[in-house]
């Protein structure tokens, strides 16, 4: 493992590069205005998330609260997420 792959893992990942059936938990929200966004979203640090499309520039995510949100590829790399599993909880 290079010493670049190390620091990206030890920083997270970005929501951006999920793919379909991933589930995963979202670390951190990076800037205020996203996080205002995310809020409106019912999407929140801590939430466990499923992401049920990722085809073109938006991804249709499922919420911890059982609502599917949209939203921007561009958007999303500004969120750390980590792998929480299979399971939602």
């Amino acid at each position: 493992m290079s010493a670049v792959a190390g620091r990206r893992s030890a920083r997270g990942r970005s929501l951006a590069g999920v793919h379909r059936g991933d589930v995963f938990r979202v670390e951190r929200i990076l800037f205020d205005e996203l996080r205002t966004l995310c809020d409106r979203l019912d999407l929140h640090e801590g939430d466990v998330v499923e992401c049920r499309t990722d085809a073109g520039p938006w991804l249709m995510l499922g919420t911890a609260h059982g609502r599917t949100v949209a939203l921007e590829r561009d958007w999303a790399r500004f969120i750390q997420v980590a792998s929480a599993g299979n399971s939602r909880s």
